[in-house]
């Protein structure tokens, strides 16, 4: 490309999407970051509750995702310097823990 053509940009925004859940996987090709969010669906009197999974996922190539790591510690450390330690909310502390003690086969209820 000649260094006098102006090169045209399209950004094509994708839509927000909040993850509270995220899986990791890897081959010797990729990794594999699958976001997912998990929303409890009330239907009609009579009819089970059921879940609703949304799925985002996003493919790196090892070293791209060694790079997105380092830039997220990066971040996560300049955050905590000025907004203080992040933990975990007390109350999901406290659901883990209590979790924990229940037997590793049981199912999760997100239906409360």
């Amino acid at each position: 490309m000649a260094d006098d053509q102006n090169v045209r940009v399209d950004v094509v925004n994708g839509n927000d999407f909040f993850a509270d859940e995220v899986s990791v996987s890897h081959s010797p090709m990729r990794f594999v970051i699958d976001f997912k969010s998990m929303t409890p669906r009330m239907d009609l009197p009579g009819n089970p509750p059921r879940m609703v999974v949304k799925h985002n996922v996003i493919l790196l190539d090892p070293y791209f995702a060694k790079d997105v790591l380092n830039v997220l510690k990066d971040n996560i450390s300049k955050y905590e310097k000025k907004f203080g330690e992040i933990k975990m909310p007390e109350n999901l502390a406290k659901h883990e823990v209590s979790a924990g003690k229940k037997s590793k086969a049981a199912k999760q209820d997100y239906f409360g």
